[in-house]
């Protein structure tokens, strides 16, 4: 009975090696076909695809403020070749573009795509104490009431935080960090200040200073930035 068992068993093999099979013998209930080829290797399971989402980038994220340009200026834009209370010449990190505004104005244009700049003035700070301005823009207008600036460029933080920024002008002014409006102190005033503690990231953030004079009088202009109570000029970086 047994070499009538295994005959079968040893035919079967010889053939399939003929074949170029391999032949697995399964212990179970079910039998195992022939493979036709090769032996198969136990390779590694092949690595899952990585979930939508999760790929970590290999370049580094950009600062917007790092890299971003100064309006350029148009022709129109004499640029102030003396110093006035409001800049001068030399170039300086924050750049002001000066336009005329109807007498009737009491508010900070919302646009100037219907105002034509009539000259550009530089400065690295905004430290005006409050004084009479009849002087106007040397070498571009006498415009001593009824004008407008708007100021661009970059400053720096240190370090990430809470920083408290503090904005006094006479008359109008806004101030953006980063095209977000952070400290509102518009209208038609005398020197007033206004204040707001926003969290700002380390490094660059790009800055612009709105301001206007309604009747010829007094001026003023000062933002100041610091932490915990202690503040000083905002200094821009090119």
């Amino acid at each position: 009975m047994l070499r009538t068992m295994v005959r079968p068993v040893i035919t079967l093999l010889a053939a399939s090696l003929l074949a170029g099979c391999t032949l697995e013998i399964s212990t179970g209930s079910g039998a195992q076909q022939p493979t036709q080829g090769k032996t198969a290797g136990r390779g590694r399971a092949p690595a899952p695809p990585p979930r939508s989402g999760t790929t970590a980038s290999t370049t580094p994220a950009t600062n917007p403020a790092a890299t971003r340009q100064l309006p350029k200026v148009p022709a129109t834009a004499t640029k102030v070749t003396s110093a006035n209370v409001f800049g001068s010449g030399t170039t300086g990190p924050f750049q002001g573009l000066a336009y005329v505004v109807p007498e009737s104005t009491e508010r900070l244009p919302t646009s100037t795509r219907s105002l034509v700049p009539f000259a550009t003035v530089y400065t690295d700070r905004f430290a005006i104490q409050s004084q009479e301005f009849s002087s106007g823009f040397p070498g571009a207008l006498v415009q001593n009431e009824y004008f407008f600036i708007q100021y661009e460029g970059r400053f720096e933080v240190p370090k990430e935080g809470k920083y408290q920024l503090q904005l006094t002008s006479d008359d109008g002014a806004k101030l953006f960090i980063d095209d977000r409006l952070v400290v509102n102190n518009d209208g038609v005033h005398t020197e007033k200040t206004a204040e707001k503690e926003v969290t700002l990231t380390a490094g660059a953030h790009w800055l612009k200073l709105d301001y206007f004079q309604a009747a010829r009088g007094k001026v003023a202009l000062q933002v100041l930035i610091g932490q915990n109570g202690k503040l000083a000029s905002l200094v821009g970086v090119r």
